[in-house]
């Protein structure tokens, strides 16, 4: 599609989370008239506090960069397409180990202000009750809590009820307010780091702060007698607690790779990551909780090192929606039943920062009327579990390395040895890019010129593929 010269907007986009920002400036970029609306900061939901786009509800990690994981191949698909969002990251990065944390209060002020400045995209500040019907080509990317106007239209547009999991938040600290005695600065795989403070327990304090864990009063669901569904990959970790006496201890408290010099490996670890660069505030990783606050404050004080702890924000929980997307969505994650309506990000049924990027891009793509990505590509293998799972027991899912598809036979044999699990996660990482660079070529004329930021891990991710033909664009070449 060919952006037009009238007055009207070519698209709209409903919600600045990370997919409605991404995919808002994806289509400017490529000279798309856009109108951006977003609720904030006239009315925020009840897990939003700062005024601006891109706002990281949860943790402030993106998860891994390691180029060998499934989040970090995700990456750099979404980087070699020239993700306005990613790079915002990149810039706000904070201390994290292999991971992309980031800042989160500079990481929304960066991609507020890509917003503002571009010249075709128009922000407007207005809580959307029901849909518009003008024709413009729509993406909703209200993510998981929607307001409850808009989302009873969309479910009564589409005839269906929507399916909800619960989420919640984790406390943030004060690092001056700690003892760090008691603490020791090291990351899983690197001791001499200091990217994560860290609090060893031994058993018996371990054991102590499980039952203070099951004691705590909980927060109750949103309605009466409701079920509180909970998604897999991102457990409170009281549910944790109450599935196993070591199951915290082998999950998000395990000490596997992190001891203190002079002293035997602990029972279990709480790892506390920076919020910012300077690293005074610290967020306690996989902490996730719906303790009231009131036993929060409590059963974290009783932690060694935490007595005079200064929680600047505690855990909260939180309803997340989501529609049943094999049902309603379509390969262009547009819907079956009109498709000039566009679904991005959590409210798809799609879990995470990072995936909440690439199904806004990716949406952008689609509603520009592009070849779908290739099949073998991280994002299409997102989209494709999202569309193509079984409606009757539809759950959200983080991008993993299953989501793609296999190698062929032959390949996965070198000599008369099978691959191990690592070198096929290798070639399918290198397929993928492989791929991509190609549908780049193919498409180069309909995309705006990616990022020139040139970051090592993403150098080193691609450093296997071939060097770019003559045919590719020489600004491409040098972004690579």
């Amino acid at each position: 599609m060919t952006p037009t010269n009238k007055k009207n907007f070519d698209f709209r986009v409903i919600g600045a989370g990370l997919a409605g920002s991404e995919a808002a400036l994806v289509l400017s970029r490529a000279g798309f008239r856009v109108e951006l609306i977003e609720q904030k900061p006239q009315k925020f939901s009840a897990a939003h506090r700062l005024p601006g786009a891109a706002e990281l509800v949860c943790s402030n990690s993106l998860k891994s960069l390691d180029p060998h994981s499934a989040h970090g191949l995700l990456k750099a698909e979404l980087q070699a397409l020239g993700s306005p969002l990613i790079d915002c990251g990149l810039s706000s990065r904070v201390p994290g180990g292999e991971a992309l944390s980031v800042d989160r209060e500079k990481f929304s002020a960066l991609v507020s202000k890509e917003i503002l400045e571009q010249p075709s995209l128009d922000l407007k500040s207005e809580e959307v009750l029901n849909l518009p019907e003008d024709g413009i080509p729509t993406l909703i990317a209200t993510g998981p809590l929607s307001g409850q106007s808009l989302m009873e239209d969309i479910l009564n547009r589409l005839g269906s009820e929507s399916l909800y999991f619960y989420d919640a938040t984790s406390p943030v600290v004060s690092l001056e307010s700690l003892d760090l005695d008691y603490f020791f600065w090291g990351a899983r795989h690197n001791p001499n780091s200091s990217d994560y403070l860290n609090l060893p327990l031994s058993k018996d304090e371990y054991l102590q702060f499980r039952e203070d864990l099951l004691a705590a009063e909980k927060t109750p669901g949103h309605l009466p007698d409701e079920d509180l569904k909970y998604f897999e990959g991102c457990l409170p970790i009281e549910v944790l607690a109450e599935r196993g006496q070591d199951t915290l201890a082998f999950s998000c408290m395990k000490p596997i790779g992190l001891k203190r010099e002079g002293q035997n490996r602990a029972y279990a670890v709480i790892q506390f990551r920076r919020e910012k660069a300077a690293g005074e505030i610290l967020n306690m990783v996989g902490f996730q909780t719906r303790m009231k606050w009131g036993d929060q404050a409590r059963v974290f004080r009783k932690l060694p090192g935490m007595r005079n702890a200064e929680f600047l924000r505690l855990g909260a929980m939180h309803r997340n929606s989501f529609i049943n997307a094999p049902r309603f969505l379509s390969d262009q994650l547009n819907w079956k039943s009109n498709a000039k309506t566009f679904m991005a990000g959590q409210i798809t049924g799609s879990e995470g920062y990072s995936e909440a990027i690439a199904t806004g891009h990716y949406a952008a793509l689609c509603m520009m009327e592009l070849p779908l990505l290739p099949e073998n590509t991280a994002m299409r293998s997102l989209v494709r579990f999202i569309i193509h799972s079984d409606e009757e027991n539809f759950q959200p899912m983080n991008f993993n390395f299953g989501l793609l598809p296999e190698l062929p036979e032959a390949a996965k044999i070198k000599g008369r040895a099978r691959l191990g699990k690592a070198e096929r996660k290798a070639l399918k990482a290198e397929r993928s890019l492989r791929e991509l660079d190609q549908w780049l070529k193919d498409n180069w004329e309909n995309l705006s010129r990616p990022s020139s930021s040139d970051h090592p891990w993403r150098r080193n991710f691609l450093k296997t593929l071939t060097e770019p033909d003559e045919a590719i664009s020489s600004d491409w070449q040098a972004s690579i």
